[in-house]
Formats: structure tokens, sequence, C-alpha cells
């Protein structure tokens, strides 16, 4: 009878441990999953973090003007909490319309297309409102025409707004007027007529006398050529010619026009000369004393437009229609508040 007792005694000892093993084990899991709970709280905001994902397909990516605005637009997305994958377009429509079905079939939430030609556009546009992913074009279009092929975002330069901005600088700097002549670009392009068109409607040409006009296709040496041509045939004022101005539409010619002044023997500041663009030779030039003025489009400034706008089109912020790139005037003390690629 003994012996039962202390068995049963000993079945029971062994149970009231077991518990309190349990109890023990419940007592310091407790703590785990409390500290476990703040973390699966914190999962949405992670998610909430992480942004957007974006893609660029630039079809000029080793250009001078995109080793300033890729950086500019990646630094903008990265600013905004999102990431962007700039590609190379490489100068062909077909490649960056597989960069646009990419971007539509791994899921990214927007698209910046930098088209190669505004010609062979239309079937990347049209693959990227079918897909429908939010994108915005960029740079390398015209503004005034979007609405024709279905383009409702658009960040870019204005044409037109450079001749404003050279016209107004010219007058500017001859509010008494002044014989000038242009060296222009390509005779039919987009650039070329919108700057003369500026030009034409703004200038008074009985005031400011335009004394001659020469296409150069925006070639240095053609340029040169034309820009010799003119001093010869009208001198500079400060040498008893005529040439009060010299009017460039763009950087790479005014390198022609400085080579022809070299060669007639002229000096910097002999006479007044106008360009465009944002290019490193023209703040050298103004550096040098050759260039008295420059309208400006900053890369910088137009990779994060059009970053920012595109995050307004997925924020559901941003207004359709053509956001245009500021063009500002530059002058020799002034030059160092711009950026230059």
């Amino acid at each position: 009878m003994k012996k039962i007792f202390a068995l049963v005694l000993a079945l029971c000892m062994v149970f009231a441990l077991c518990a309190c093993g349990q109890q023990a084990a419940t007592t310091e899991a407790a703590p785990a999953a409390a500290e476990a709970a703040p973390a699966a709280e914190a999962a949405p905001a992670a998610e909430e973090a992480s942004g957007y994902k974006l893609m660029l397909s630039n079809a000029y990516y080793t250009a001078p003007y995109c080793a300033a605005y890729d950086p500019s637009a990646i630094s903008t997305a990265e600013g905004l909490g999102c990431t962007l994958d700039v590609l190379d377009g490489d100068g062909n429509q077909q490649k960056q319309l597989e960069h646009a079905n990419l971007a539509i079939a791994e899921g990214y939430d927007g698209f910046l297309y930098f088209p190669a030609d505004v010609d062979g556009a239309l079937p990347v546009i049209e693959a990227l409102n079918d897909g429908g992913i939010a994108w915005v074009g960029v740079n390398a279009y015209t503004g005034d025409k979007i609405d024709e092929v279905g383009m409702k975002y658009y960040v870019g330069p204005d044409a037109y707004s450079h001749g404003v901005t050279q016209a107004n600088t010219l007058m500017e700097l001859f509010p008494d007027g002044c014989t000038y002549v242009t060296i222009a670009g390509t005779a039919g392009h987009m650039q070329t007529l919108y700057m003369d068109k500026a030009f034409d409607e703004m200038v008074d040409t009985a005031k400011w006398i335009e004394k001659d006009y020469q296409n150069c296709d925006f070639s240095t040496e053609i340029a040169m050529t034309k820009a010799a041509d003119m001093i010869t045939a009208y001198g500079l004022a400060s040498n008893g010619g005529e040439i009060e101005c010299i009017v460039v539409q763009d950087g790479g010619m005014s390198q022609g026009v400085i080579s022809a002044l070299e060669a007639a023997g002229a000096q910097p500041g002999d006479v007044v000369m106008i360009a465009m663009g944002s290019n490193q030779i023209l703040y050298d030039m103004m550096a040098d004393g050759w260039l008295s003025a420059c309208s400006t489009q900053d890369p910088v400034a137009e990779g994060k437009l059009a970053v920012e706008t595109l995050y307004g089109v997925l924020e559901g912020t941003a207004e359709p229609g053509w956001t245009k790139l500021p063009t500002p005037v530059a002058y020799p003390d002034t030059k160092d508040e711009f950026s230059w690629f």
C-alpha cells in the first residue's frame, strides 16, 4: 500500500514540473512576441518609403547634354523616394519601343521618353498609351504638336523662347537700335524656324537692322566661312564698318564665328555677340571676352523638371500639356550662376 502511495506521489510531482515548465516557456515567449509586433506594424511604412519605380529611355545617352541631364534626373527621383533606371536608346526608335514594352511588362510605375526623332516617335507613343503606364515626353519634341500625337504631358525646351531671349537681349544691349547679322541653323529646322519667328514678331526692323542672314546648318566650319564673308563685306563697327552685333543660333557655330573674327584680326570685345545654349564652350567664350550674352538651356534643371512632372502625374497633381524649360540669359558677370556641360 505504501508503495502505491509513493508511486502516485511521484507522478503528481512530474505533472507539476511539466506545468511549471510550460508556464515558464509561455512567459519567456511573450516578450519576443511583443518585440515582433512593432516590426509587423512598421512593414507598411517601409513599403510606402520605397516609392515609384521609374524608367528613362534616353535616345542620346552619351551626348554631353545628357551627361548632366541623367544624373540630375536620378538624383531628383531619389529625393522623391523613387528609383529611376536610365536606358540607352542609342538613337534608335525601335530600341526605345522595346524599352517602353519592357517598362510595361515589368510593372514600372512611370516612363520618361526622350525620343530619337519626332517623325519616328508615334509607335512608341502608341505603345505607352495602350499599355496604360504613366509617362511624360521630354526634350526632343515639338511642344505645340503634342496633342496631335497623343502626348498628354511634355517637358522640354522652347526654341521660340530662345528666340525671345535673344531678341530681348539685343534690344536691351542696343536700346537705340543697331545693325546686326545672324548666323542661323538649318533652313526649315524647327529650332531655326521658331527662333526666327520670335525675331520677326518682336524686333522693329527699322530700328534694329539685320544686315545679313545666313543658314549655316549648325556647322562650325560653315559658320566660320559665312561669318568671314560678312566681316569682309560689311566690316565691324569698331573698325569703321557696319556690324555692331552678331546673333548666333547655337554654341558650335559660335566657335566658327570667333575663328573668323580672329582671322580678321579682331579682339575680344570688338563686336557684341549673342549666342544660345549651355555648352561649356560658351562659358569659356564669355570668360575670354568674346561672347556678350547667351540664352541658356540648363540640362540639370531640365532633368529635375522632367522627373518632378512624372511624379506629379503619378500623384495626380500635374497639369496636362507642355511644361516649358526656362531659357534665361547669362552674361559674363552672371555666368557662374548657371549650369554648363
